[in-house]
């Protein structure tokens, strides 16, 4: 009997989504309904684990301005501990939260050098996580939520440095200062009153330091951060491109409809039944590709 959280995948990429949960792919809480973001994810992307890569290959190579070969494609991906310093090893334990991106695809390029495409999945939800730490009973110091000038002056004294019970500090202002001098560089057009990182752009700054850490650890060359929502939530466009805007490396940023992906994925499996493009736009209430 299926559990209901598969329920939720094509029948054609039901296996490959087993397997991976079955290999410890953790699945969100409330994977079994029907407007699960994860199961949209696995749905957009298994078919590229389960079928041919090759049509996402030259998705990706024309957004990224090069060619690639996809080397492989992960869900709920962190990397190691010691990318972001958000948990105490390499691996979380217990309870540990980390940042972990929906979807990561590895790619090279001709002269083989490695790539890193992060990929934040939305179908229904309102909006993007936003900072735990500006409310948390631990955060004693309040002063660097409260302005923009002070938190961009002086970084370290942002409450998620080192929340409490934290062993270590996180990296992610060190990240920005290591790839453009200081937050003012890296984010040039963030004009807030107060941090801007405090609610909506929480959760991308966390996945676009998870690629500019990759490149600081040798694990990268070049990266691009996307987000891939659902054509008809009015909710993440606007945030996702406000925040790409504000920052120095908006290139690197992009935005893709969920419906611009039908047309490669129909290819990555073109025999599927029932066909996973007709099953994905009935179920999803997705148009044709532009």
């Amino acid at each position: 009997m299926l559990d209901l959280w598969q329920n939720n995948l094509h029948p054609d990429v039901r296996d490959t989504g087993t397997a991976l949960a079955h290999a410890g792919l953790p699945l969100h809480k409330y994977a079994q309904a029907l407007n699960s973001s994860q199961c949209f994810a696995m749905n957009l992307f298994l078919p590229f684990i389960a079928g041919n890569a090759a049509p996402l290959a030259s998705f990706l190579s024309e957004r990224l301005g090069r060619t690639v070969d996809v080397q492989g494609i992960d869900l709920e991906y962190y990397g190691s501990g010691d990318i972001l310093c958000e948990i105490a090893g390499h691996q979380p334990t217990g309870d540990e939260k980390l940042t972990a991106a929906d979807v990561v695809i590895h790619v090279t390029d001709k002269s083989g050098q490695q790539g890193l495409v992060v990929v934040e999945v939305k179908l229904s939800e309102l909006g993007f996580t936003h900072c735990g730490g500006i409310n948390s009973r631990g955060n004693r110091d309040r002063a660097a939520c409260d302005s923009r000038e002070l938190m961009f002056r002086s970084p370290e004294r942002c409450y998620l440095n080192r929340p409490y019970r934290a062993q270590r500090d996180r990296r992610y202002w060190t990240i920005f200062a290591q790839s453009h001098g200081d937050l003012a560089t890296a984010f040039p057009g963030a004009m807030t009153p107060g941090c801007p990182f405090a609610t909506e752009w929480q959760q991308p700054m966390r996945n676009h330091a998870l690629c500019l850490g990759h490149l600081h650890a040798d694990r990268a060359t070049f990266w691009m951060l996307a987000l891939v929502h659902h054509d008809d939530n009015p909710d993440v466009a606007g945030p996702w491109d406000a925040y790409r805007d504000a920052t120095i490396d908006k290139q690197h940023i992009q935005r893709w409809p969920a419906s611009s992906l039908i047309g490669c994925i129909a290819q990555a499996l073109p025999v599927s039944s029932p066909p996973i493009h007709t099953w994905l736009q009935q179920r999803y209430f997705l148009e044709d590709s532009p």
